[in-house]
């Protein structure tokens, strides 16, 4: 007989075969409860009890990146989890074979204890990304993904004519790809139209997007932009006029501005930028 529980506290081990509480109502994969998600995994190994992440909710707009976060903790702790969807939900998302077979291919792995334990290490880091590549029946590549600090920018009052451009230094740490960011907008009055960012004072890039307080905005691929409402759940996709530029390996100083829609308490706007690293291969023992 198996007995679950969504409670969790101390010297439930003989009574429950294990305890898995996580709401996924309150945002993205990332966002809903997170920190008490992760905090819970010491609680249940004191107990004696099987690490669970929590339940999930996959829903139309669900992407790859959110399903990866979600499993690479799972791989870390060695914990399961539970799901929830729709069969309206899986028709509507595009990528839901590519969402069922990541499933299976981290779940494989993490059942079969192929991750180091360094890489179970990293993979329990909730800042930490990873992305999983079939490379043949039994063999994969992962590839981290690399996260600068992140920088902010203020709106600031200048002389006319003068430059009110942030400016940062970012070392590229990855070889050659497309530019990749997550521009997150805090607290303030009014909205974020049009930022613009521009590379090494050659490449130009405008993202036709109007954010508010609390939403964010990251590339989906090269010509496309993930527009995420205040609890970090999908608002809209956004096409863009042209690809992303590739960004070489090495330094960059990159400029960034944004218009505003109303005076007085503006948001700040934080970004940080993003590279994939080399793969790491794994093999099931």
């Amino acid at each position: 007989m198996i007995n679950g529980t969504s409670l969790s506290k101390h010297f439930y081990w003989h009574i429950n075969t294990y305890c898995n509480w996580g709401e996924p109502w309150y945002g993205g994969f990332a966002e809903s409860m997170q920190e008490y998600r992760i905090n819970n995994q010491a609680l249940l190994e004191r107990n004696y009890l099987p690490n669970m992440l929590g339940w999930y909710l996959l829903t139309e707009t669900t992407t790859i990146a959110d399903m990866e976060w979600m499993l690479a903790r799972a791989a870390g702790y060695n914990a399961g989890f539970a799901m929830a969807t729709s069969l309206a939900a899986l028709k509507n998302n595009s990528q839901t074979d590519d969402l069922l077979l990541a499933s299976r291919d981290w779940e494989q792995l993490r059942r079969a204890r192929a991750f180091s334990q360094e890489q179970r290490e990293r993979l329990k880091i909730p800042a930490n990304e990873f992305h999983l590549v079939r490379t043949a029946e039994n063999t994969w590549d992962l590839f981290p993904l690399h996260k600068s600090p992140e920088f902010v920018h203020e709106k600031t009052e200048k002389q006319p004519g003068e430059p009110t451009d942030s400016k940062w230094e970012y070392h590229m740490p990855d070889e050659e790809q497309f530019f990749q960011f997550k521009l997150l907008v805090r607290e303030g009055e009014g909205t974020v139209k049009n930022p613009v960012f521009k590379i090494d004072n050659y490449s130009r890039v405008e993202l036709p997007v109007e954010l508010y307080p609390g939403e964010a905005c990251y590339p989906l691929n090269d010509r496309q932009i993930r527009v995420m409402d205040e609890k970090g759940r999908q608002k809209k996709i956004v096409e863009l006029p042209a690809p992303l530029p590739l960004l070489a390996k090495g330094g960059h100083v990159i400029a960034f501005n944004a218009h505003y829609s109303a005076m007085g308490n503006q948001p700040k706007v934080a970004v940080y930028f993003k590279s994939m690293g080399g793969p790491e291969g794994i093999r099931l023992p």
